[in-house]
């Protein structure tokens, strides 16, 4: 065990009122006595204490404290120099002293101007020492001077940020805090290495008080613009919620708000935001996308009247957002079928000059043609379509009709009106599902399947979509089984089925085999690579696994699963940022087992701190339990 020095009053003589004599070989009595000339301890002969420090050395070359004090005591006389050596051997003699390594860096701080090779001691100094003191942000900030003056930006970043996380709310430069200071530093130097989470967590500091100064509001706002950009959607949005915080009555601050919900078919949400935004400033788009979400949570009523307030706006010769024009007139016009309104459908458009030109339109037309039995009109609408817009969905499946069916004779009138009717079935299907209603998409599917048998397999991949959207998978896998009877080589059902087999922990020959044969005929489609990359993640083969889903999310950008997928191929890689930061973007959006990843972020995220906190410095020896600061008694 350390023997500790003992208190100046316990070597005073209990008897008689007088100073005891002090022996020059008693080297705890010397070392008090040391102490008391020091400057630090209200004394004025640092070179006297020097004198009796050396004397101490002499009894006890050992003693790490004496080294540490006859160093004070050198620099107190000025010689900041000449107190290194003693510095440097009160270190070897106790590497776990905290307060040792704290002084020698400080020493080595003070020298770094001197040279290229006192800087480098001072790092190492200033890397050691705040290991054993994390808690010292004088010892962070030298650090991050230090590596700034050497060029070392990882490490005054990693400084910088230390000295942030601790709050020091002292002055520092220019009457600004050092905190404010170290966390604006780290931003700058995040941004110039393109450090994301480091760059985040300095910006989201800076604005986390009551009153951020405007340049940090900037920072928050420029940040909320490029999570944008690189698909960090969620955390876009935290942003400009922190920045709503402060400045609530910008619409546009909202605005961007809901255009992330949008992205992320969070519509509710956005609906909420769009409306703020509206109580502080009205504008075409503002309204625009509160109609579109309106429609996407049901609320047909309400979207409808939108439409028709915004447009007569829309019809002046110059609207305010002209590139909304078409968009409302194809939305107003989708409300009135979904409405169940063919004749008020019918009446809206046909004045409009783009009722005949716009595929959208057109074919809507010929739907409400469809329902009011219109039969003569809907056929020569469809002909129409079919040769002016044969891409477009319901053209392309009127197509499919055969002739014969398609034209109503006098003997096959039933069977060719069965047929539109099937269409019109169909195409509301399609439409309920562009609007996420897909108990109402079901109930059209079932409709077209009592009506006829089915005829192509567009159909049945709507029906097993809307089936596994609402949690149905073996249902779904029926219904795949049963395309895959139908038109075996169709694209989008081996696609599909091969995925859910990969889901459902079906044979993974079959699942690869099926979704490599439809990559083969459409090797540009994000869904089908996202499956080729999550079949081959499940067979192992981790590194192709990432090309194929690097090359889906290049197309996709904003789709949940690839981001889950390639995250998870990441980590198989070893590369823990990489696949964190798929999942981060993952995560902004709404899906099942969002619970579940976000638990694996949390664990990623720890993961990757523990790592970062040990690669950061060196190792440094444990701190001595027994030190307990400087209380007036020293150790030998």
């Amino acid at each position: 065990m350390t023997n500790k020095l003992l208190p100046a009053l316990a070597l005073m003589s209990l008897i008689g009122t007088g100073a005891p004599v002090l022996a020059d070989d008693d080297p705890r009595a010397l070392m008090i006595q040391a102490r008391s000339l020091q400057r630090r301890d209200g004394g004025n002969d640092p070179k006297g204490a020097a004198a009796l420090y050396r004397k101490v050395i002499a009894l006890v070359p050992g003693s790490s404290q004496a080294w540490l004090r006859l160093s004070e005591s050198i620099l107190e006389s000025g010689d900041l120099q000449g107190a290194v050596a003693p510095a440097v051997k009160a270190t070897e003699l106790d590497p776990r002293s905290g307060e040792a390594a704290a002084h020698l860096a400080f020493l080595r701080y003070r020298l770094s101007p001197s040279s290229p090779g006192a800087v480098a001691l001072a790092a190492q100094a200033l890397k050691k020492a705040s290991a054993l003191l994390p808690n010292d942000y004088d010892l962070w900030t030298c650090l991050a001077e230090v590596d700034e003056n050497a060029k070392d930006e990882e490490g005054a970043l990693r400084a910088w940020l230390a000295v942030g996380r601790l709050h020091p709310m002292r002055p520092y430069v220019n009457g600004r805090l050092l905190a404010d200071f170290a966390y604006e530093r780290a931003v700058e130097l995040a941004v110039k290495l393109k450090q994301y989470e480091n760059r985040r967590e300095a910006v989201m500091a800076l604005c986390s008080r009551p009153s951020p100064d405007q340049r940090h509001l900037r920072m928050l706002e420029d940040l909320a613009r490029d999570q944008v950009d690189a698909g960090f959607l969620g955390h876009a949005e935290e942003s400009f919620l922190r920045l709503a915080q402060f400045v609530p009555r910008e619409p546009a601050i909202w605005e961007n708000i809901a255009i992330v919900q949008l992205r992320t078919s969070r519509f509710d949400m956005a609906l909420a935001s769009l409306e703020r935004a509206e109580s502080l400033h009205t504008s075409m788009r503002i309204s625009f996308n509160i109609g579109l979400c309106l429609m996407k949570v049901g609320r047909l009523k309400e979207a409808e009247a939108r439409w028709k307030t915004l447009l007569p706006s829309i019809l002046e010769s110059r609207p305010e957002d002209p590139a909304l024009a078409l968009p409302v007139k194809v939305l107003y016009a989708s409300c009135l079928l979904m409405e169940g309104r063919p004749g008020d459908l019918l009446a809206a458009v046909r004045p409009w000059p783009e009722a005949a030109s716009n595929p959208e339109l057109a074919s809507l037309q010929a739907q409400a043609l469809l329902q009011i039995h219109d039969w003569k009109a809907a056929r020569a609408l469809l002909r129409d379509g079919i040769q002016r817009f044969p891409k477009q969905d319901l053209f392309r499946k009127a197509a499919r009709i055969p002739p014969g069916t398609f034209e109503e004779g006098v003997f096959a009138k039933a069977e060719s009106r069965g047929a539109l009717a099937l269409l019109d079935l169909e195409g509301m299907a399609v439409l309920w599902s562009e609007f996420n209603a897909w108990d109402k998409c079901l109930a059209s599917v079932a409709a077209a399947r009592k009506a006829g048998p089915v005829r192509n397999i567009d159909l049945l991949l709507l029906e097993a979509n809307a089936l596994e959207t609402l949690g149905q998978d073996d249902r779904a896998m029926e219904v795949l089984r049963e395309g895959q009877r139908l038109e075996p080589a169709n694209a989008t059902l081996q696609n599909n089925l091969g995925y859910l087999l990969l889901e459902k922990g079906g044979d993974l020959d079959e699942a690869a085999r099926l979704i490599q044969t439809a990559l083969e005929k459409d090797p540009g489609n994000s869904s089908t690579l996202d499956s080729w990359g999550w079949a081959l993640y499940k067979q192992g083969r981790f590194k192709e696994s990432e090309e194929a889903l690097r090359k889906a999310s290049a197309i996709s950008p904003y789709s949940p699963e690839i981001h889950k997928h390639l995250g998870e191929a990441l980590l198989k890689l070893d590369r823990l940022q990489d696949a964190l930061d798929e999942w981060e973007r993952a995560l902004a959006f709404v899906f099942p087992d969002r619970k579940d990843l976000e638990k694996q972020v949390l664990d990623l995220r720890t993961r990757l701190a523990r790592s970062r906190s040990s690669a950061a410095v060196e190792p440094a020896p444990e701190p001595d339990p027994d030190e307990a600061g400087d209380d007036g008694t020293d150790q030998l």
